[in-house]
């Protein structure tokens, strides 16, 4: 298969599966997802379709961010719960595509104010000074400059941190990762997201999908492909939001799926429920990305 060049476009095909068993029939669940991916100047949703068990009526609606959400709620007793999200997406092989947003004339600090300023999912430290690109990268750069300083800060994180899933849970503090030295993506994006806003840089917090590709296959090899993925998108005037993963040491492109953006993890979580009955439960999850041929 060739390599793809710059500006084009490939196919990407998504299966999500998530399932809870429960050790006992539960009710009153309400549930949100945010699993449906949605256009942008990057990508373009071909098809989409989410599944879920127990059958129950879905609504959608977009929040604060611009993501798609679906929410349902499921009344009658049940004891396992199963969704099934499945998207094709034509994604471009380029790392920007400028300014998405409309003509603002106010200045980028009134203008992405929520993404400069600290989240629950990303608390001021003092360690994000311990990154030397923190100290350098500023928004006076020139496009290549700035590209460059993403790029070399990106390959910080990955050359010190290793990738551990052990060391960390979905409700770690990005300290967390300093101090163990290692953790996922949601950590290393958070801790990434921290120094850009501490260097003033808007940044944000992007939750989405990965195409990781077998022997053979076009593509560079990813690490976290097996779930949902997480990267850092940063503002600049003359890039718009430019998407940077300090997991794999790689500027985004056409391998990456784009689902939600936010502040931090806990804007954009994929699935977020509560229920009423036995806490026990086993959760499995499976993500597959193919190229669709």
């Amino acid at each position: 298969m060739h390599t793809l060049s710059e500006g084009e476009h490939i196919q990407l095909r998504v299966v999500h599966r998530t399932r809870f068993d429960y050790a006992a029939p539960v009710s009153l669940s309400h549930n949100e997802l945010r699993m449906s991916p949605v256009d942008t100047g990057l990508q373009r949703v071909v098809s989409h379709s989410l599944d879920v068990s127990p059958s129950t009526r879905l609504g959608t609606h977009r929040d604060h961010f611009g993501n798609r959400v679906t929410h349902f709620d499921i009344i009658e007793p049940h004891d396992y719960l199963e969704i099934v999200a499945e998207s094709v997406v034509e994604t471009t092989n380029s790392i920007s595509c400028g300014p998405e947003s409309s003509p603002d004339p106010r200045p980028y600090s009134e203008r992405w104010t929520e993404f400069l300023c600290w989240s629950p999912g990303v608390p001021p430290l003092q360690e994000y000074e311990s990154v030397p690109l923190g100290h350098e990268i500023n928004m006076a750069m020139d496009e290549i400059e700035f590209g460059h300083a993403l790029y070399e800060m990106a390959r910080y994180f990955y050359r010190t941190f290793r990738y551990d899933p052990e060391v960390t849970h979905v409700h770690s503090s990005p300290k967390e990762l300093f101090e163990h030295g290692g953790g996922v993506c949601q950590d290393m994006t958070h801790a990434m997201t921290g120094v850009l806003r501490n260097a003033g840089i808007p940044a944000r917090y992007v939750s989405g999908y990965i195409f990781d590709p077998a022997k053979g296959e076009i593509g560079q090899h990813i690490r976290g492909g097996g779930a949902t993925h997480a990267w850092v998108q940063a503002w600049h005037e003359g890039y718009g939001w430019m998407g940077i993963d300090p997991t794999n040491d790689k500027l985004v492109d056409w391998q990456y799926v784009r689902t939600a953006i936010g502040r931090d993890y806990f804007d954009v979580q994929p699935l977020r429920g509560i229920y009423r009955g036995h806490p026990d439960q086993k959760l499995e999850v499976s993500v597959h990305v193919s190229i669709v041929e």
